[in-house]
């Protein structure tokens, strides 16, 4: 299991906005070796929002393939022309352990 995270700054105020563009399914969904997608909010500090974009793979090459889609370079389109956007970094895990309730 492989989670990609997607860590994007933003300008105080505008991190509601720019995550309903991820509400609007771009393919992704469709793609071989996707479990699921998670955006989370983090509170403003110092002017400065977070928005966490958390997609998690069966494996590196599922990921890998989103990247080189077609379906990627649509739903990216113009991803980099928002103001609001202060920076963007992109990490990833590999999962080693999990637990659930009762385990």
């Amino acid at each position: 299991m492989l989670v990609v995270t997607n860590t994007i700054k933003v300008k105080e105020g505008a991190g509601t906005a720019l995550a309903q563009r991820f509400t609007y399914a771009g393919g992704v969904q469709d793609m071989p070796g996707f479990v699921r997608m998670e955006v989370w909010h983090g509170s403003a500090k110092e002017g400065v929002e977070e928005l966490k974009i958390c997609t998690v793979w069966e494996n590196e090459e599922a990921f890998k393939g989103w990247t080189s889609s077609e379906a990627f370079r649509q739903s990216h389109r113009g991803a980099g022309g928002h103001e609001s956007i202060l920076g963007a970094s992109l990490d990833k895990y590999e999962l080693l352990f999990s637990r659930t309730p009762g385990q």
